[in-house]
């Protein structure tokens, strides 16, 4: 009798961490996903002989059905249980990958993704949630560092990952790549995962109004934070998507105010840990997506990097991200989130701020050094503060606490997006009508085109031929000044919404929730 206490602790932690080696290798799998696609757009485009316009709802429409289904998967959860759940939405996920390797038109490849998108849209909060249940909630953060390396893994090494299949395999490999994954994980979760279908008398009615007003909210919203740069902030179709999700929000509102069984468990927000998560959440997302966003962008367009070596230039950090995520998880079990946030949050200015000196100069270690300050900034941030926002909540209720993480990190990274690339493009504008009135870049005042158009003469141009030709030259090299100068001012702004994002962090607790006693506890979450 003595033996038996010890070994089903040895099955319950044996049972622990094949349930996260299972949830990994899943939620890798879809996050992944989510940003290897976008540089094989131009290949597919070309296969398919359509317009840039058309091969973007390949991105758009799996980030607007991810965005939808997200939310659908807490009550999912409720009706089938975490573990068939979790097993049918990778089988899902696995035929999508299949069907977008296979496609033979743009259309079959955009249905094929919203498919993807179905199954991505559960396996991540689920996923979370299945963790969550398993693990204590002194060991939440180490188990979700190691969760969060495949989650954060994934995107970091998507753009590397999906340029070497391309250029190897054809675009279509970036989506067949899944497949051996996706089978593996239906596999061990049929044979290892423990059957868990909630009773009937738990199960919720569908909150249908509620879903159906939240889902007009985040595709208008999303939808005009993704087109805004494309069709003018000011045009009516961006105006109509504002509209729609002022509309949308507030009907959400209304109807989930009475509502007794919500899409959205909106009660979670009472606890104040919970709120701060959030927010420190979204500020955090801002910030991750900067550099996948803006990083690629200035390698490829100012200093002659391709796809491939762009993604290369950006590898280490992600390896350290992923390698430095366990490591945070474990001191957030010691030491609570609020110091290691604000340290995170430091390290991730810091880092933007160190990259407003970049030029088209700049060598290869001036773009590497900097992400490893970043990484381990985000690391700080990610696992002690899921680890805390969960334990905010009772474990019934982390399916609907996981979905909402996950749908503020979607909304958040799209809105970062967004705000970056406007004012990227308004201050490319501003410095380039700076310098080129400094250089006097104008045939009616060609003081400043003087230099350039006596060496044109020299080589045997004619004085119009000349004056032209120095007027390329010096708009040219006006706009690439100004171009560096735009990236290194959108740096800086990144640097200013994330020391913005500072402010939630001092409303998260100094030690792990996890080790409090009840009373206090409760009265923290006040």
């Amino acid at each position: 009798m003595a033996n038996t206490v010890p070994s089903e602790d040895a099955a319950a932690h044996a049972y622990r961490y094949q349930v996260l080696i299972i949830v990994m290798i899943g939620t890798m799998m879809a996050a992944l996903d989510s940003s290897i696609v976008n540089i094989s757009l131009p290949n597919m485009m070309a296969d398919f002989g359509t317009t840039i316009d058309n091969i973007e709802w390949v991105v758009t429409g799996y980030m607007l059905a991810y965005a939808v289904f997200i939310p659908m998967a807490a009550w999912f959860k409720d009706r089938m249980g975490a573990r068939m759940l979790y097993i049918g939405a990778t089988a899902i996920f696995t035929v999508g990958s299949l069907l977008c390797g296979l496609a033979p038109n743009l259309s079959t490849l955009i249905g094929a993704r919203v498919l993807q998108a179905l199954g991505g849209g559960f396996l991540t909060p689920i996923g979370m949630s299945m963790v969550t249940a398993v693990f204590p909630p002194k060991e939440r953060g180490r188990a979700l560092g190691l969760w969060g390396m495949g989650v954060i893994a994934g995107p970091a090494l998507g753009p590397t990952l999906g340029g070497y299949l391309t250029r190897e395999f054809g675009w279509r490999s970036i989506f067949l790549v899944n497949l051996p994954f996706g089978i593996l994980t239906v596999l061990l979760g049929l044979a290892l995962l423990k059957a868990d279908v909630p009773p009937a008398h738990h199960r919720k009615p569908f909150d249908t109004w509620g879903f159906l007003f939240l889902a007009l909210f985040l595709v208008a919203f999303l939808l005009g934070l993704s087109q805004g740069e494309k069709e003018g902030w000011e045009s009516a179709y961006i105006i109509t998507c504002w509209v729609l999700a002022a509309l949308g929000f507030v009907l959400f509102l209304v109807a989930e105010s009475g509502q007794k069984h919500c899409i959205v468990d909106l009660s979670l927000f009472k606890s104040r840990i919970f709120t701060a998560c959030v927010l420190v959440t979204a500020g955090r997302t801002v910030a991750l997506f900067a550099a996948t966003f803006l990083l690629p962008l200035f390698m490829q367009n100012l200093m002659g990097r391709d796809e491939l070596q762009s993604g290369l230039l950006l590898l280490p950090g992600s390896l350290l991200l992923a390698l430095a995520m366990p490591l945070s998880g474990r001191l957030g079990d010691l030491t609570g989130p609020r110091w290691l946030s604000l340290i995170g949050a430091f390290g991730i200015c810091f880092f933007m701020y160190q990259y407003r000196m970049l030029d088209s100069g700049s060598s290869d270690w001036d773009v590497i050094w900097p992400t490893f300050i970043r990484s381990i900034g985000i690391a700080l941030m990610v696992a002690p503060v899921m680890a805390t926002a969960l334990n905010a909540v009772p474990t019934s209720k982390s399916a609907q606490a996981s979905s909402v993480l996950n749908l503020t990190q979607q909304v958040a990274g799209s809105f970062g997006i967004a705000v970056l690339a406007c004012y990227l493009d308004h201050r490319e504008r501003f410095h380039f009508a700076e310098i080129s009135a400094r250089m006097s870049l104008s045939t009616r005042d060609p003081s400043g085109l003087a230099p350039l158009a006596h060496r044109a003469l020299d080589l045997g141009y004619t004085h119009a031929q000349s004056y032209g030709i120095a007027s390329m030259t010096g708009l040219q090299a006006a706009g690439e000044a100004a171009a560096v100068r735009a990236f290194d001012d959108t740096f800086l702004f990144g640097a200013l919404i994330i020391l913005v994002a500072c402010i939630p962090v001092f409303m998260l607790p100094t030690k792990n929730t996890a080790h409090l006693s009840p009373d206090v506890e409760a009265s923290m979450m006040e």
